[in-house]
């Protein structure tokens, strides 16, 4: 097969690092919530009773609050 396009590309460089200070998720379950509790250093809180939408909110977070900090003028 054929395929128009390049494979020889990575786009390694435009992803933002996965640890910044700024940034750093704490998370937990809570007993008294019955739930997994996800807290930011920047303020963001996250719970819900599902762990894996717990791990991809802390992944999104991770990965997107640096670039979201370099849109805030």
């Amino acid at each position: 097969m054929n395929f128009p396009f390049r494979r020889d590309r990575h786009l390694t460089e435009l992803r933002p690092p996965l640890h910044d200070d700024a940034h750093v998720v704490t998370s937990g379950f809570s007993n008294a919530l019955c739930r997994f509790v996800l807290e930011c250093t920047c303020g963001a809180y996250f719970d819900t009773p599902y762990i894996d939408e717990a791990l991809e909110y802390r992944e999104l977070h991770e990965r997107l609050a640096p670039l979201a900090d370099q849109l805030a003028p």
